[in-house]
């Protein structure tokens, strides 16, 4: 077995370093975690490896509750005894995604030859995350791979519900805003033709909104192309901003400067954070390791950020929960104090699994008082707009009316 030096850190926040024999980093962070030490770095003699990735076929995006079967499933036939390679055959045909399942296929291919479970995964890192191999990594060396495989199945679950949530709670103002643009454009197109052709045959005085709805509905019967190039352009403009790491952190924080919005971003990327967090410390990776894991799966460059600096501070010797403090304006003081129970206790993993329980839960409700928030407001929106078109359209035939 290779040796690793390794550094880490008791309940009283002491520091701790020496070399140890162990089959795996994981393996190493479950027997220190046993003694009441956290790790904190580990090293082995050699460079990791390096692997490439594997060539996949084009097919439909491979999404979490696909990932969440396939791993629930895998878990229920190593249990009832059959061996990896046969259980990955069985999942990939059960499976309809054709990507997913020329993966899955692969990878019972090169187990068959010998290769690490972990290792292999680690050569599709658009599908299985940093996340997904550091935990089968630790559940294969300690001999546990059904549980971490359950523990997984179980993220991915809650990774779902959460996803669903939110967009649960966007489709019905998304449908309600395209059905108004449709029906919008529908009428300035087919409709406002036939009445300024009748307001034109009588001669009668167009007030300045109706002559700009008559304006539109010529800019986009004779000039659609332009109008479909300004939406191309602003779609592709939109994307590229949004990729632009600074001016998506300087976005981000005006909307969690938001009162209810931001309230919301907080704790989605606060349950993202604590389930991710209890998820990885339970498999015995080091500390700093998880944070670094953590800081790409949050979605937030706020936390993202925080969590890089707090990985830089643990690994200087300061504890977890004084790491986060540091960054007040973009943590809940309810993630720091349940991080210093946590460290105190020596369950921090539990601390964190509870801690993303609360947050899941406060986010569904937020959902639900954002939803009965945007409702009204829709409905504000559409009746101002029905308002203006009918003011606009009716108000010169009154005129009209008036005169006879």
């Amino acid at each position: 077995m290779p040796a690793y030096t390794y550094r880490a850190r008791t309940l009283d926040g002491s520091e701790r370093s020496g070399v140890r024999e162990a089959s795996d980093v994981a393996t190493l962070g479950h027997a220190l975690r046993e003694e009441g030490l956290l790790l904190v770095e580990a090293n082995a003699e050699g460079g990791g490896k390096k692997h490439s990735g594997i060539k996949l076929p084009f097919g439909r995006k491979i999404k979490v509750a696909d990932r969440m079967l396939v791993t629930r499933h895998l878990a229920v036939l190593i249990e009832a005894g059959v061996d990896l390679p046969k259980a990955l055959s069985t999942v990939a045909n059960q499976t309809h995604n054709e990507k997913f399942k020329a993966a899955l296929t692969e990878i019972s291919d090169e187990i068959r030859q010998g290769k690490k479970f972990s290792d292999i995964l680690a050569q599709h890192p658009k599908i299985f995350s940093e996340l997904y191999v550091s935990m089968v990594a630790a559940g294969e060396e300690s001999g546990k791979l059904v549980d971490a495989l359950r523990v997984l199945a179980s993220q991915l679950e809650k990774q779902h519900k959460l996803q669903s949530s939110v967009k649960s709670a966007m489709t019905y103002p998304t449908v309600v805003v395209f059905a108004m643009l449709l029906i919008g454009t529908a009428m300035i197109i087919y409709v406002v033709p036939q009445l300024e052709s009748v307001f034109g045959d009588l001669g009668v005085q167009l007030p300045p909104q109706t002559q700009f709805i008559f304006w539109l509905s010529h800019a986009l019967v004779d000039q659609w192309y332009l109008f479909l190039l300004g939406t191309v352009i602003f779609v592709y403009t939109a994307i590229k901003l949004w990729t632009n790491r600074e001016l998506r952190r300087k976005l981000e924080h005006v909307f969690m400067s938001a009162p209810v919005l931001g309230t919301l971003i907080r704790q989605i990327a606060s349950a993202k954070l604590a389930r991710t967090l209890s998820s990885l410390i339970a498999s015995g990776v080091p500390i700093v390791r998880t944070l670094e894991i953590t800081s790409r799966v949050v979605g937030n460059e706020a936390f993202r950020n925080s969590l890089l600096e707090a990985g830089e501070a643990v690994e200087k010797g300061t504890s977890l929960h004084e790491s986060l403090a540091l960054h007040g304006d973009v943590y809940p003081p309810l993630v720091v104090e349940m991080a210093a129970v946590g460290e105190e206790s020596g369950k921090l993993a539990d601390v964190f699994e509870e801690l993303a329980d609360f947050y899941e839960g406060e986010v569904d409700q937020q959902l639900g008082s954002l939803s009965s928030i945007i409702e009204p407001v829709l409905m504000l929106v559409i009746g101002g707009v029905t308002g203006f078109f009918v003011i606009s359209l009716m108000g010169p035939m009154y005129t009209i009316i008036g005169t006879i």
